[in-house]
């Protein structure tokens, strides 16, 4: 515990942080009324308060009734803060009643406890969101609330088996423990964060990396918010082209009452005489919290209940029940059934493909049964009667199709025939073109269906007219830069989920097998430090790839601007070296498949809000068989300055060409220089980082910016790896697990590292193929000369 400053400012306060690095705040006593002096102190006064003060005024104080006995303060081993009475060691109060945005193993979840997030990373006054018990459904029930409204909710509703708004048991733990004097042991650290991006983090301690590793958080996607799509609509993440969709029965109109905005609203008139049945569809949750609970034994009995009410919307049979809820006498834990009176409205609601969850039934007019999607529960025989003649003329089409797909095939070859005997060399290119397109159609198609989700590589397919609408028509406004791929753009999908669009430039004579190998390869690869892809897009000659949008953009926008470098401090700047080396021991180790990147770069590195790395652009990424580690090939491709020697003069690449890569992107992350910095003097930052080191000055390889916060440990730890990292003979190099070792380990026990793999005497210009506009991007075919080498 002490004084510290955070961010940027002159701004002090009083806070409480784990010692082990790196530095981890976990409450601070004047969030919302920073230190401006530089003579504050922290006292216990005569009146028995603790306060931080300054000749001039009150920082913070404890407010308790004052009294004439001395109380002594004291920091626990648990991180808690208390003011005791000395004579009978009676709390009178403690930090743990008090927490900010950290919930801590030793603390309590009561009922009116709130942990409230930082304003922003560097800012830790009182922000948008607050976590909190639920204060209907108290029972291992919490919500999010962002700006006093209801942002996510675990529990209190109806919910499958698999629904992600459900508490893990380590967080229910967790929240539920009482104090105890028990001392934690170092592995079993874990800590419970309202984060400033609106999501509930649990984190645990990895003593092998020494870091904090994320074990669970919600809300996980927009859907998993709380009435992501508004009342009477359901969300579903599954759907590319639109997560928001009206229920049965109800359609999107204005509603001028209330706001410009469109709202799902019944157009059809129920309750009056007969003329009514209910629609079923499977749920992944719908909120209950407000809704009629009826005993019931059976389906049957819950719909006759329904009908026995004034005009009952929906209504949901429950024949399993919560027996913990039951004990505590939550509504809904017994057997029965959920109704949605007159006027009620079904909110919350979230469902999911090939999800077998609760079951809904939605009540609509008999006369527009037939038009919905769903199967109406009353009449079988007309059911199986409409699934038959579905059947029927889903054969008719496919075997239409087939008979036209041969006809087309047929005409195309003979086409091809006729174009090989005019001999018109300009006129076969464009064939050779055409043929790739078709080769990339027939390779994606078949994983495309007509909901537009993907059943066999696991990423949707995006309607182009929609990913156009979201770049508002690929304009320059929304263009975040453009590289050897094609220019990529930000869009925003329906619902409100920010996406980058690559898009592949039709004028480009490479990126086909670069599209195809990305959109098959990445959609296997899920890890926290790897960009996600969310989907794909086709019409014609117009290829897209969709990924998640990162706001910070990439890597070499910060490192190698002077403006920006300055945000990244030593701290972060270490975080996201270890970051890039889990992203790549996954790829090369722990992953299903064994892969390459071979384009491994400062602006492949991409960032997101929390400054987190991620790696991008896997367009030239190659996979090896079961437990091979090298490979050759024929056509050099990627960027020059971060290809091994091996790879640029002789092909050959292996696990140990991104262990080279990785080294140079370590010595620009320290440095803040490129790898060709001063190429008017012939000299790069490899031959820079070596005389640094062979003269003992390893250090003056950092950046000036770091000088206030850099371990110098920690600094030549890295510069010794990245060195390791550049060794010329592969079998010198450290894997990356190695890699991770020597970073987390004793400086003494680091080997000495030889010369770099080669030396760069004379360049024939001064280029950089690195770009600080928004990745991802595929990288241009650099074909490398190898008469612009000179090897050792």
């Amino acid at each position: 515990m002490g004084f510290l400053a955070i961010g940027n400012g002159n701004q002090r306060y009083l806070g409480i942080w784990y010692s082990m690095d790196p530095k981890t705040i976990v409450w601070v006593a004047n969030r919302d009324n920073p230190i401006s002096s530089t003579s504050s102190v922290l006292t216990v006064e005569d009146d028995g308060n603790l306060v931080i003060k300054d000749r001039s005024q009150r920082y913070f104080t404890t407010r308790l009734p004052s009294i004439s006995k001395a109380r002594t303060l004291k920091l626990l081993d648990t991180g808690n803060l208390i003011l005791a009475d000395e004579s009978s060691g009676t709390i009178v109060w403690s930090s743990f009643s008090y927490p900010t945005d950290t919930f801590l193993p030793g603390m309590y979840m009561e009922k009116t406890m709130k942990l409230t997030s930082w304003r922003s990373q560097h800012d830790p006054a009182t922000g948008t969101f607050v976590f909190q018990k639920d204060q209907v459904f108290g029972y291992n029930n919490y919500t999010i609330f962002a700006d006093k409204k209801l942002h996510w909710k675990s529990g209190s509703g109806l919910e499958s088996n698999i629904n992600p708004s459900k508490m893990p048991l380590a967080a229910l733990h967790l929240l539920s423990k009482s104090n105890s004097t028990k001392k934690t042991s170092l592995t079993n650290y874990s800590r419970l964060v309202m984060s400033t991006s609106g999501e509930i983090q649990l984190y645990f301690w990895e003593l092998r990396i020494r870091r904090w590793v994320l074990n669970w958080s919600e809300p996980k996607d927009y859907c998993a918010r709380y009435n992501a799509c508004g009342p009477n609509s359901s969300c579903n993440i599954s759907k590319a082209d639109s997560f928001c969709n009206c229920l049965p029965g109800f359609d999107l109109v204005t509603d001028v009452t209330n706001t410009p905005d469109k709202v799902c609203k019944r157009t059809s008139t129920i309750c009056s005489g007969n003329d009514t049945s209910f629609l079923s569809m499977d749920i992944m949750k719908i909120d209950v919290t407000f809704q009629t609970f009826l005993e019931s034994r059976s389906e049957p009995d819950c719909k006759e209940k329904c009908l026995g009410l004034d005009c009952c919307q929906a209504y949901s049979y429950n024949g399993v029940g919560n027996q913990e809820l039951a004990l505590v006498g939550v509504p809904g834990g017994k057997q029965g059934c959920w109704i949605w009176s007159s006027g009620s409205q079904l909110v919350d609601v979230q469902v999911g493909e090939g999800v077998s969850g609760h079951i809904i039934s939605i009540r609509n007019p008999v006369s527009i049964g037939t038009k919905s999607p769903l199967i109406a529960n009353g009449d079988r025989k007309r059911s199986k009667s409409i699934s038959l003649l579905v059947i029927i003329l889903f054969a008719i089409l496919i075997s239409g199709l087939l008979f036209l797909c041969c006809i087309g095939f047929i005409c195309y070859k003979r086409m091809i025939n006729i174009k090989k005997v005019k001999g018109n060399a300009e006129s076969d290119s464009v064939h050779q073109f055409n043929e790739s397109v078709r080769q990339v159609q027939e390779l994606l198609d078949p994983f495309r269906s007509d909901e537009g989700d993907s059943s066999t590589i696991g990423i949707p397919f995006f309607d182009f007219d929609r990913i156009s609408a979201s770049t508002n028509g690929f304009s320059e406004e929304n263009k975040l830069g453009e590289g050897g791929f094609g220019p990529v753009y930000k869009g925003k999908l329906p619902g409100g989920l920010e996406v980058a669009v690559k898009r592949l430039s039709v004028h480009s004579g490479q990126g086909l097998e670069e599209f195809k190998n990305e959109v098959t390869l990445i959609a296997k690869l899920q890890h926290r430090n790897l960009v996600r892809l969310l989907g794909y897009s086709m019409k014609g000659n117009e290829k897209m790839l969709i990924y998640e949008y990162m706001s910070n953009k990439s890597l070499d926008a910060f490192i190698f601007d002077r403006t920006q470098s300055s945000l990244l401090d030593w701290t972060k700047r270490f975080e996201i070296i270890l970051g890039i080396s889990r992203g790549l021991i996954y790829l090369h180790q722990d992953s299903r498949l064994r892969i390459i990147h071979r384009d491994l770069k400062t602006s492949n590195i991409l960032l997101d809000e929390d400054l987190n790395p991620k790696i991008s652009d896997f367009g030239l990424a190659k996979i090896v068989n079961g437990k091979e580690v090298e490979s050759n090939t024929k056509r050099i491709i990627g960027t020059y300055g971060y290809m091994a020697p091996e790879y640029a003069l002789e092909g050959l690449f292996s696990i140990k060409s991104d262990v080279y890569s990785f080294g140079v992107v370590v010595l620009e992350i320290l440095s803040g220089k490129r790898k060709h910095y001063q190429c008017e003097q012939a000299v790069s930052l490899l031959n820079y980082a070596w005389q640094l080191w062979k003269e003992g000055r390893p250090l003056d390889l950092m950046e000036q910016v770091l000088l206030e916060s850099y371990d110098p440990n920690e600094v030549l730890k890295c510069i010794i790896v990245g060195l390791l990292c550049l060794q010329e003979d592969p079998d010198d190099r450290p894997n990356m697990s190695n890699a991770v070792t020597m970073l987390t380990s004793d400086i003494s026990t680091l080997p000495e590292p030889k010369q770099p793999a080669f030396t760069v005497r004379k360049l024939t210009s001064c280029f950089d193929t690195s770009s600080s506009s928004y990745p991802p991007q595929t990288q241009t075919n650099v074909e490398v000369t190898i008469s612009t080498i000179q090897g050792r």
